[in-house]
Parts: structure tokens; C-alpha cells; sequence
């Protein structure tokens, strides 16, 4: 049966699958299909030589086993079933750059050749579309030509040699690929299935088909999937840079790979700390590695499983608490008090933190928990006492979804139930990420909900007296709305991407391709004077109109910071499923971003969190995406770096305090968070780039509540800060007695 996925579940895949001649297949996609034309074939001419030296790329073993005209393949799909031999279809060859290459041309083995020895074989070379290994952009080809079969060799190949080569500056993947139609030639392929032939694997299938009139009313342009054969096609190529692993601009620590991650100096030693899945916890040994504290800690002896964590200082007595949440049916959320002394206790059940719901049993009545896909810390009412706002999920066996939970902090370890109550919504919904911000500037720190399964995302605007309203749509950051349908928003960033004083918004959305039309993809919104947003992303199906983001199928976490110091905020955006690469694009201060994922050499694949902190102490920001990567760019301009403590009437950890560091004839903004993303949480001490700026004029911190403490200057460059509340500062990386 060949049949789609529109989730990430564990049991959906990334539209694997392949063509069975018993009419078997799986993983429905679609593609951006179209003729690919050419100038007329002068038979029997020369074309230019392929210069020496040439690097060629191919995945086949050279021997041409079959073709799809001896071969009786069929699929089905959405309860039909096509025969390929009775469709017009591309046939595809994804090949996989790993450097910035220059494209010389590619070379077919062509079957079923007509007898016209005139007749011609038409082929192009195209850019891809998602980067799901694949589905190719078949309006624009990078080329397209044709040779005659009267010009294919004795070993029956023939090659198309571009006039001029292509520069591919950014590497990834391009496709050979041609449209067939019935009884028409095609591609010869080899006589061995990839892998175990089911093309689950990314690395494994190569090969790829295309029905561009297939299913058309539910797949945009008709039906793709992999193929499990390798095609005979050979793409020729000189290698224009070869940056060695040691070379790259971030470096990875060794580290055992983990999709979720938060930062936070929970031993106060002026270095950050991290939380992973397990929850496993990692002290930070001052260099940027960790060790594995998790028992001497005392959260292994509990017994406690958990999706993720975040940091805050619940009860303000200056020592980071930690709340586990648990993307699970039947696993409790958990909060756990740091004693000061290295040592966490569980105290969910005497803070009145339950994790029960009655509505969704989820096929089981052991379901009794709300799977908790993120958490983060507010101070909801800005009585210097934190709060948590918990993201719940779906149940995926049966397509339902959660209600939002939310804990009002009481004081004296103690919380009550908020939930539905106050402004905040009962409505269930598949909530991904939670992610506080003071969005107006004025104090009152509002909440912003990220949703999956194609639903308006939430922002939950504080009115400064306890209530809230909901007003995503109203400031144009819920999604555009296609009918009923938004997107799949897994996580969320807020910067000042622009530089204007307020904060932006990317909202990283999964956009299948075969649902390119109207689910939304990833968002780029400034904040305008009114407050309202615009998503300054093109049309993208015209690349030049873009802020230069590319579209990735599986889009996941976006992280801003500044990794070069320019003074510009830059962009990491991961992305799920097997094979699929990480974004990494340097800002250029206007909202628009320039790829650079080769140089930066983060190299995590199938990734979910990302998490931002400096964890080496040299002044610059370093990243976590599955493992922690150490930022060895060349100094590119100065730093300065920030850490806030309430010690009036904000909380201690002064979470949720907007920070304005006014340098140069300019005014930079960053927000203390309590998570963002999808569960995770940047380090507490906030990283400014200075470019060639040596000092700053003077720092303005807006505590949660709207009080407005102003730090007056100059201070040197490279260095941080310790900013209180009181109007006090102390420099260094440690917290002062």
C-alpha cells in the first residue's frame, strides 16, 4: 500500500518507499513537476569536451540490469493504482555535493531506444525541492538539452556537456532527472535493490519517480516517491573548495547525542550547565565539556524519565531549580528544588503540581497524563515569583490533541491550577513549544505558543493585571491561513532581526513538499511600529524573493545569536528526519540571511533542539544541536555579555527582563528566557555582539512588571556584566558573593 504521512510521529517516516512490480509501495510525496525542453539535437555532432581531472559522482555498479518498459512496476496510492509503464513520469538521480562544486555536465545509459537513430533523449540538471532525497524543482532547470540515440557510445552512454559549467556555491543536492511518456525511452538502471529495498533510509536510495499527472487534486503536481534501483547516470563535477572537519567554523564536543537540551548554571559557577533527555544532567567542567552528574546530583536515584528540562529560580533563594516535563501518556511532569549544594529533590507533589487529565485516555485508560512537548518559566503576574506555562501535545494513535497547562506559583513552593482560567484558553491543540516574551516592551511578559498539525500558533497577550488574551491572529503571527490549514510550527526564535528596537519572529515550520500549496513554510516576521507582523519571506516558488532562507521539508528549532560579533543576530534552523542537514545562515542586520552551512560545519542531521550559550567562556556563542559545538571563529568583532539578578521585586533569576545595550549609535535588545524553541532554553547570560565598537554607552534592563533600571556607562568591551535590580553592577563571569 503506498500511502502518505503528514506528522513526524515515530510511526510515519519521511516519506520512504519504493516501486513494487506486486503493486506494493510506501510514503506518498509529491514534486514541482514540468517538461524540461532543450534546443534542438544536431545529430551526430561533437559536443565540448569534459576537461581532465573531474571528479564523477555515481551510485550505480555500471552494469544495466533493466529498465521500466521490461518491467511491469505498479504503485498504489490513495486506493488507486498506476502502472509505469502506462504514466507519464520523471525519472530522477539525486547526487549529493559535499563541497562547493562546478558542474561540467552528466553522462545516461538510455533503454528502450527507439529505432529513429535521430530521435531525441532529452534530460536536464535540476535544483532540489525540500531536500527529501527525492523530489526535485522541475520548472526551472539549472540546464536542459538533448542528444540523439544516434550519439550514445558502444557501452551505450552518452554524455551532455554544458556550454558553461554551473557554479554550485552552496552544496546539497541536484538531480538528472527527464520526463518520460508511455513508450518513450528511460533510464537504464542496475540489478541490485538499495539497502533492504524499502528506501527508509536517506543514505541508501538515490533514484527517484515522478507522476506529474497523478493524484493532482491532492498532491501538488502529482505523486513522488524514491526508487529502490540505481540509475546509470553519472554526474561530472570539479570540486571548487575542500574545507577539511578540523577546518569548520564550529567543532563539535564529544558528547552523546541527544535531541533535547537547555542551558543553565544550576552550581552558580559562572559556566553553563546542561539538561538533556532522560533527564540526564551535565556539569559543565569550565572548558566546554561536560561530565554526567545525574546520580551525584540525585535525580537518577528518583526514578524520573523525562523529555526535557528548564531552568528557573522558583522559590528566589538564588540556586536554579529545574522542571523535567514528559512527552509521554503515562509519565508525570516533575519539579525539582536545588538544595545550593549540587543536589536536586523532587517537590512536585508538595508544590500541588499534578499531571492528570480525564478527557484522553489515548486507546488505554493507563493514558492518564498530558504528554508535555515543552515547558517554560513566567512570571505571569510579575510578583517576582515564577510561573510555568507547559506546551501538551497529540495522541498520535488517534489524532487528538491536549489542552495547555499552566501553573501559577504561590509562593512558598506552593502552585495552583491557571488552566483554561485567566485568559488562557481550554481549546485542545497540538502544542509544540512554549516561548515567553515581552513583545509590547512594557514589562508585562506575554506568551507565545507554537502548534503542529497544520494550527494556528497562540500568543497570549498580557494585560498587566493577571488576565490575558489571545491575539496571534490579530498581530499576524498565528500563520497565514490557507482555508482551514496553517503548518506544522515545531519551534519558534524571537530576535531583533532588523535592528529597530522591538523583536522579530522566525517561526520554523515542516512543509511537505506534496503539500508545497498550502501548508505553511518557515516564517521570517518583523514587528512594525504598530506592533503588527509581516512575514517578509517571498513567493517560494521565485527564489530571488526571499530573505534567503532556503526551503527545507522538515524545518525544526531556530536559534538566534550573534556567532561573529558583527552586531547582526544569525540563524541555526535544524532540521527532522533521516538525512536531513542542518541551516546555519549569517544575518544581515535587514531580516535577511545568507546561507553558509558548509563553512560553519554544524553538522547534526535529524535534528530537534537547539540551545545557545557560551559554554567555553571566551566570548562568544556556542550551540548545542544534538551535541554541543564550540564556536572557533577568528575574533570578527567584540563581545559583551550580560547577566541580570532580581533582587528587588523580580524574580532572582530575572527571567522574562528585556536587556538594551546601547553602543555605537545603536541600541541592541535580548530577552532573559525560561525556554523557547521546543522545550529548551538558552544560558541566562545574554551575548552582544559589538563589532568594531569598543564599549557600551549604557544599558537599560525592563524587569518583569515594567520597572525600568538604567545602568549608566561607558563599559569596556569583553567582558560581562552582573546587572542588579537594585542598580548595582559587578563585572566578571562569576556571580559576587
Amino acid at each position: 500500500m503506498f500511502s502518505g504521512c503528514g506528522d513526524d510521529s515515530p510511526a510515519a517516516g519521511g516519506g520512504s518507499g519504493a516501486a513494487s512490480s506486486n503493486g506494493g509501495a510506501g510514503g506518498a510525496a509529491s514534486s514541482v513537476v514540468g517538461g524540461s525542453g532543450g534546443e534542438p539535437a544536431i545529430c551526430g555532432t561533437a559536443q565540448g569536451e569534459l576537461p581532465e581531472g573531474l571528479t564523477t559522482l555515481e551510485w550505480n555498479d555500471g552494469v544495466a540490469a533493466s529498465s521500466l518498459r521490461e518491467q511491469n512496476f505498479e504503485i498504489t496510492a490513495d486506493g488507486k493504482t498506476f502502472n509505469l509503464n502506462e504514466e507519464p513520469l520523471h525519472e530522477a538521480v539525486r547526487f549529493d555535493l559535499e563541497h562547493p562544486a562546478r558542474v561540467y555536465g552528466f553522462s545516461i545509459h538510455w533503454a528502450a531506444l527507439p529505432e529513429d537513430a535521430a530521435a531525441e533523449l532529452t534530460a536536464g540538471l535540476f535544483p532540489d525541492f525540500g531536500h527529501n532525497g527525492f523530489d526535485f524543482w522541475a520548472p526551472d532547470p539549472l540546464y536542459s538539452g538533448a542528444r540523439c540515440a544516434v550519439d550514445i557510445d558502444a557501452d551505450g552512454w552518452v554524455s551532455y556537456v554544458f556550454e558553461e559549467p554551473i557554479e554550485i556555491s552552496d552544496p546539497g543536492l541536484v538531480y538528472v532527472a527527464h520526463l518520460a511518456e508511455p513508450a518513450s525511452p528511460v533510464f537504464s538502471f542496475d540489478d541490485s535493490e538499495a539497502g533492504d529495498g524499502t528506501c527508509a533510509v536517506f543514505a541508501e536510495c538515490h533514484s527517484a519517480l515522478n507522476l506529474p499527472e497523478a493524484l493532482t487534486s491532492t498532491y501538488f503536481n502529482g505523486l513522488s516517491f524514491p526508487f529502490q534501483y540505481d540509475y546509470l547516470v553519472r554526474l561530472h563535477v570539479e570540486y571548487t573548495e575542500v574545507l577539511e572537519p578540523e577546518a569548520r567554523l564550529f567543532q563539535p564536543v564529544d558528547f552523546v547525542s541527544t535531541p533535547h537540551a537547555s542551558f543553565g548554571d544550576y552550581d552558580a559557577d559562572g559556566d553553563d550547565d546542561l539538561i538533556t533527555d532522560g533527564p540526564k544532567l551535565w556539569q559543565n567542567q569550565g572548558d566546554g565539556t561536560f561530565a554526567d552528574v545525574t546520580a551525584s546530583a540525585g535525580l537518577s536515584a528518583l526514578g524520573i524519565s523525562g523529555t526535557g528540562g528548564v531552568f528557573g529560580d522558583f522559590d528566589n533563594d538564588g540556586c536554579l531549580d529545574l522542571f523535567v516535563y514528559a512527552e509521554s501518556y503515562t509519565v508525570a511532569d516533575t519539579l525539582f528544588h536545588n538544595d545550593c549544594a549540587g543536589a536536586f529533590t523532587d517537590v512536585t507533589a508538595s508544590a500541588g503540581i499534578v499531571d492528570l487529565q480525564t478527557y484522553e485516555t489515548c486507546n488505554d485508560p493507563a493514558n492518564v497524563r498530558s504528554p508535555t512537548a515543552a515547558a517554560a518559566w513566567v512570571d505571569l503576574d510579575a510578583d517576582g515569583l515564577l510561573d510555568l506555562y507547559l506546551a501538551n501535545f497529540i495522541c498520535w494513535e488517534k489524532g487528538t490533541y491536549y489542552t495547555d497547562t499552566v501553573w501559577h506559583n504561590l509562593g512558598a513552593g506552593a502552585f495552583e491550577d491557571w488552566t483554561a482560567t485567566h485568559g488562557f484558553l481550554a481549546v485542545k491543540r497540538a502544542g509544540r513549544g512554549a516561548n515567553p516574551i515581552d513583545l509590547e516592551g512594557d514589562g508585562d511578559v506575554d506568551v507565545f505558543v507554537n502548534n503542529y498539525r497544520l494550527q494556528a500558533n497562540l500568543h497570549y497577550r498580557n494585560g498587566g493585571d493577571g488576565t490575558f488574551d489571545e491575539v496571534a491572529g490579530e498581530l499576524g503571527i498565528a500563520g497565514e491561513a490557507t482555508g482551514a490549514y496553517y503548518g506544522h510550527t515545531i519551534g519558534t526564535a524571537f530576535g531583533d532581526l532588523d535592528e529597530d528596537g522591538d523583536f522579530d519572529l522566525v517561526s520554523a515550520n515542516l512543509a511537505h513538499p506534496r503539500f508545497f500549496d498550502f501548508s505553511n513554510k518557515t516564517e521570517v516576521l518583523m514587528q512594525g511600529a504598530d506592533g503588527l507582523f509581516t512575514d517578509i519571506q517571498g513567493d517560494w516558488q521565485k527564489p530571488e524573493s526571499m530573505t534567503g532562507l532556503r526551503y527545507q521539508e522538515t524545518h525544526s528549532v531556530p536559534a538566534l545569536a550573534d556567532f561573529d560579533q558583527d552586531g547582526h543576530l544569525d540563524l541555526i534552523i535544524t532540521a527532522i528526519y533521516d538525512g536531513r542537514p542542518t541551516d546555519f545562515y549569517w544575518g544581515n542586520g535587514d531580516g535577511t540571511f545568507q546561507l553558509d552551512a558548509y563553512h560553519a560545519g554544524i553538522t547534526t542531521t535529524n535534528g530537534w533542539g537547539v540551545a545557545i550559550a557560551d559554554i567555553d567562556l571566551d566570548g562568544d556563542s556556542d550551540v548545542f544541536a544534538s551535541v554541543p559545538f564550540k564556536n572557533e571563529l577568528p575574533r570578527q568583532g567584540h563581545f559583551f555579555q550580560v547577566r541580570v539578578v532580581g533582587n528587588v521585586a523580580a524574580n532572582r533569576a530575572a527571567i522574562g527582563s528585556t536587556v538594551l545595550v546601547s553602543t555605537g549609535g545603536k541600541t541592541l535588545i535580548r530577552q532573559v528566557q525560561g525556554g523557547t524553541g521546543k522545550g529548551g532554553q538558552d544560558s541566562l547570560s545574554l551575548q552582544f555582539g559589538l563589532g568594531a565598537e569598543t564599549e557600551v554607552d549604557d544599558i537599560v534592563v525592563r524587569f518583569p512588571g515594567g520597572t525600568e533600571v538604567t545602568y549608566a556607562g561607558p563599559f569596556a568591551a569583553d567582558q560581562r556584566v552582573w546587572l542588579y535590580e537594585d542598580g548595582s553592577v559587578a563585572p566578571g563571569w562569576v556571580n559576587p558573593p
